[in-house]
């Protein structure tokens, strides 16, 4: 089978772009596929750099300025419609001008699923075929009805979903597999730390930025740092050092130096791709007990999850109870290394002519 993987539109896949999960999946599943002997057809940015049987230019540089967010110190990433509609215009001419009966697509956004499918269908005059459209990395709250395929980033996330959706999933071709977005070697697994607690992402209230700040001052003799992008409104205690927005080399360093990494997120994070982050760098993560933290964070052992106030203190409090080797390991199932061969059974699995196919 052939795969088509369509790049998101709002951002190049690569995983030089910390920020943005999904560009570092689409990057890392085009990749990963490509490597491990897959034929795999990529739709995307020009400053792509997959690694792909074939690489299609969808949108260049010119492109990226005019339509998205390319400078992220002062903001985070967002998309245009007008921006994703050119994109996706120019992915389905090319996609249809490559599709072949029996192949597979992957889109790595949900609002290019149906103009792929349409894509199809005009290119087999509706007719029946047996192309499987997936939509590949469901981290938010609105998944395309275009397709029977969607992976989940977390079982949390999917259920949220169904129970918001009830009666509109078909249930049976989904799966959920984690975010493919980092590699073992991007981080440095440390057990000696500095005496420091680390907030990075996004610096949103609905990140827990302002319980952040109140750990900060509850504890006025202890350190904390701040790094992320976009700008905020919060009072910053004396305590707290604002490093702004990290590169990939940077958020290494921070990463493994850090004594503890401190999410408290209010909303339920489709996945949380920080404390696998925290955990390859063999560094604790303190983070709210909702989303996709309780698939990934152990309690008491990588961790701890916290749902009030007291609970964040305990947490720092006993944060050297916590063994860094154990925060290491459980996060290597986390990794692209580990989590490609899910995508690879995923699409063995669904690669089938009907539900009732024996023998796969």
């Amino acid at each position: 089978m052939k795969i088509h993987i369509i790049g998101i539109p709002r951002n190049p896949s690569t995983p030089e772009i910390a920020m943005d999960p999904y560009a570092m999946v689409s990057y890392y599943l085009t990749t990963y596929l490509h490597r491990n002997g897959h034929d795999v057809n990529y739709y995307g940015f020009k400053q792509s750099t997959v690694d792909c049987s074939n690489k299609f230019i969808c949108a260049d540089e010119d492109h990226h300025k005019k339509y998205n967010v390319t400078e992220f110190e002062k903001t985070h990433w967002q998309g245009s419609s007008e921006g994703d509609n050119i994109f996706n215009l120019n992915a389905s001419k090319l996609l249809a001008d490559n599709i072949k009966d029996g192949d597979i697509v992957i889109c790595m956004w949900t609002t290019s699923v149906g103009a792929m499918k349409n894509a199809i269908n005009t290119k087999f005059n509706n007719k029946d075929h047996s192309i499987k459209i997936i939509d590949g990395h469901i981290g938010h709250r609105h998944p395309s009805f275009d397709t029977a395929f969607h992976v989940f980033a977390s079982y949390a996330n999917k259920h949220f979903i169904y129970g918001m959706n009830q009666g509109d999933f078909s249930y049976w071709h989904d799966t959920v597999i984690y975010p493919m977005a980092n590699e073992l070697g991007n981080f440095t697994f440390k057990t000696k730390k500095k005496d420091y607690f680390l907030f990075i992402g996004r610096l949103n209230a609905d990140k827990g930025l302002g319980i952040f700040l109140d750990l900060a001052k509850h504890f006025p003799k202890k350190k904390f740092i701040l790094a992320g992008q976009g700008e905020h409104s919060f009072v910053v205690p004396s305590n707290v050092e604002e490093v702004g927005l990290l590169n990939v080399e940077q958020r290494e360093i921070f990463l493994a130096d850090a004594k503890a990494v401190i999410s408290p997120s209010h909303y339920a994070e489709p996945f949380g791709l920080t404390a696998v982050e925290a955990g390859l760098s063999g560094t604790p993560i303190i983070c709210t007990d909702h989303g996709g933290y309780t698939e990934s964070v152990i309690e008491g052992v990588t961790g701890f999850r916290c749902s009030y106030f007291n609970d964040f203190v305990n947490a720092i409090n006993n944060i050297d109870s916590i063994n860094h080797t154990d925060c290491r390991k459980n996060a290597e199932r986390f990794s692209a290394e580990t989590l490609i061969k899910d995508w690879e059974t995923y699409l063995n699995k669904i690669n089938r002519e009907s539900w009732y196919t024996i023998g796969k």
